[in-house]
C-alpha cells in the first residue's frame, strides 16, 4: 500500500475519534507530551521570513511545541498556493504516532476536503476524500465505528484483525441547484484502507420505501443533516430533511460483523462443492452436511443464533427447488446474513418496522497481492429507516437536528437571540411550538444540552 493511503487510514481514525464535524479540534496532545496546533493564515502572517510563496496565499500551518524544545512551525505540504484554505482539524494518533489534519482547499470556490499527516520526519501527500471538485459542498460531518474478528493463522491459530470505518457524510449542490445528501464509508481492514470507497445518495435509499410528499422543506432544515453514534459501536444514525421526498427520515447504518459474510460466502461455496455429488439425488445428506457445516463455522457467534441460521438452511436445502444447485446456495447465503443481519441489529425485537426497510451494500476489497493467502474482503453494511415523519414547520432562527441514538426520536430546533424554539416528534408528526428562554446561567449550549438529555431519556 502507498505511502498516502496509509497515512488517509490512520487519519480516519484520528478524525473520528475526535469528533463528528469537520470544525473539529485545532490543538491536539501527543503521546510524549507534545502539543500540536493548527492555524490558518497567509504565508506572510505565519511565515514572516518566508520566501518560497506570495505573502498574501492563505496556508495551513501546524505548531508543534516538544517538552523543554522551543516551538516549531511547519507549513503543511499543498497549502502554499492561492487556494482558499479553511477549516483545519487535527489528531494525533497513538498506534502510528502520528499526527494528521482535515483541512478544506477551496478552488476557484468549490471546495475539496484534503487529508494529511505528520509522522514527525514526513508528510504524506495529501489526499482529497470527496470528488467533483466542482460541485459546492457542504454540511461535512463524521463518525467512527470499530470492531474485531478473528482470521486463521499460518499455523492455524486465530489472528485477530481490526477493523475501522470512517463514515462521511455532507451535501452536494446537483446540477439543478437542488442539495443531495451523501453519505460514503471508507473502510479500513487491519489498518490498511481498502482503496475506494463508495458513495451512496440516501434520497436513492428512501426512493423505495417512502411516498415522496409535496411539503415544501425550509432551505434551513434541508441544509442541516446530522451524524452521530448510534445505540452501540457498530452503529450510527443520520437524520437529515429530504428535500426531493418531502419527508424526514432518519436511517442507520449497521456494520456488520465480518465473520457474517464469511459464514455466508463459506456456507454458499461448501453447498456448491459438495452438491456437485449429492444435489439433486441426495437432498437430506447435504442438507445435514450444510448444517453441521455452518455450526463447525459459526464459532464467533452465540451457540443458539448459529443452531437457528442452521437448522433453517437445513429446511431451505430440503425443500430442493426448481432452479438448480447455483440458485439453492446463493438462497441459503442470502438468508444467513439476513437472519444474522436481524440478531446482529436489535435481538428480538425490532424497532418501528425498521427490518422489513433493511437494505444491504456490500463493499467489496480489492485483489490481494501476488501470492497472498489471504482471499478479499467483503463488507456489508446495512441500511434501516428508523424514522419517517412529515418535514416540521420552524421559524427564523439557526436551524439544528438533534436525534436519539436509537433513530425513533427526534427534535428540531430554531435558536434566535433570547431563546431557542423547538419541536418534538411523535409517532405520526411533531409537537406544537415549544421554546426553552435564555437566563442567568442558562444559554444557548445549556438549551441544547437539556434537548440532548431529554432524547437520552426516551
Amino acid at each position: 500500500m502507498d505511502a498516502h493511503r496509509r497515512i488517509a487510514v490512520w487519519l480516519v481514525l484520528g478524525l473520528l475519534a475526535a469528533s463528528p464535524a469537520l470544525a473539529g479540534r485545532d490543538v491536539a496532545l501527543g503521546s510524549s507530551g507534545e502539543v500540536y496546533a493548527v492555524r490558518t493564515g497567509t504565508y506572510g502572517e505565519l511565515f514572516p521570513n518566508g520566501r518560497d510563496f506570495d505573502p498574501s496565499n492563505p496556508v495551513v500551518a501546524l505548531d508543534v511545541t516538544k517538552p523543554k524544545s522551543p516551538p516549531q512551525r511547519i507549513l503543511v505540504p499543498g497549502t502554499g498556493g492561492a487556494e482558499v484554505e479553511s477549516s483545519p482539524s487535527v489528531l494525533f494518533e497513538d498506534d502510528s504516532e502520528t499526527v494528521f489534519l482535515l483541512w478544506e482547499t477551496a478552488i476557484n470556490l468549490h471546495p475539496i476536503l484534503q487529508l494529511a499527516g505528520y509522522d514527525g520526519a514526513a508528510w504524506s501527500k495529501p489526499i482529497e476524500v470527496i470528488g467533483n471538485p466542482f460541485a459546492p459542498k457542504t454540511a461535512f460531518q463524521f463518525a467512527i465505528t470499530r470492531d474485531a474478528y478473528d482470521d486463521p493463522g499460518p499455523d492455524k491459530t486465530a489472528v485477530t484483525r481490526h477493523r475501522t470505518v470512517l463514515h462521511l457524510l455532507w451535501q452536494e449542490e446537483t446540477a439543478t441547484g437542488a442539495w443531495a445528501t451523501l453519505y460514503s464509508p471508507l473502510v479500513i481492514n487491519d489498518g490498511e484502507y481498502i482503496g475506494w470507497n463508495p458513495v451512496y445518495d440516501l434520497d436513492e435509499y428512501l426512493q423505495d420505501l417512502v411516498t415522496p410528499s409535496s411539503a415544501e422543506v425550509a432551505p434551513a432544515l434541508g441544509r442541516a443533516p446530522i451524524l452521530q453514534m448510534g445505540h452501540d459501536e457498530r452503529t450510527l444514525v443520520i437524520a437529515y430533511a429530504s428535500t426531493a421526498m418531502g419527508r424526514l427520515a432518519a436511517i442507520e447504518i449497521d456494520v456488520l460483523p465480518e465473520e457474517l459474510i464469511r459464514l455466508a460466502d463459506e456456507t454458499q461455496q461448501y453447498i456448491l462443492d459438495l452438491g456437485q455429488r449429492l444435489y439433486p439425488a441426495n437432498l437430506s445428506g447435504l442438507a445435514e452436511k450444510a448444517r453441521s457445516h455452518i455450526v463447525d463455522l459459526g464459532h464467533a457467534f452465540r451457540p443458539e443464533v448459529v443452531q437457528a441460521m442452521a437448522d433453517q438452511v437445513r429446511t431451505q436445502i430440503l425443500a430442493g427447488g426448481p432452479d438448480g444447485l447455483t440458485a439453492l446456495a446463493a438462497k441459503a447465503r442470502s438468508h444467513i446474513v439476513d437472519l444474522g443481519s436481524q440478531f446482529s441489529g436489535r435481538g428480538l425485537r425490532g424497532l418501528n418496522g425498521a427490518d422489513a426497510t433493511a437494505k444491504l451494500q456490500q463493499v467489496d476489497e480489492g485483489p490481494p497481492p501476488p501470492g497472498s493467502p489471504t482471499a478479499p474482503a467483503s463488507f456489508l453494511f446495512e441500511f434501516r429507516l428508523v424514522s419517517n415523519l412529515p418535514v416540521p414547520r420552524i421559524g427564523a432562527g439557526d436551524v439544528r437536528l438533534l436525534v436519539s441514538r436509537s433513530g425513533a426520536n427526534l427534535i428540531a430546533t430554531w435558536a434566535q437571540t433570547d431563546k431557542v424554539l423547538y419541536r418534538s416528534s411523535t409517532d405520526s408528526g411533531w409537537t406544537d411550538q415549544r421554546e426553552l428562554r435564555f437566563a442567568d446561567g442558562f444559554d444557548l449550549a445549556k438549551a441544547y444540552q437539556v434537548l440532548e438529555q431529554r432524547l437520552s431519556n426516551r
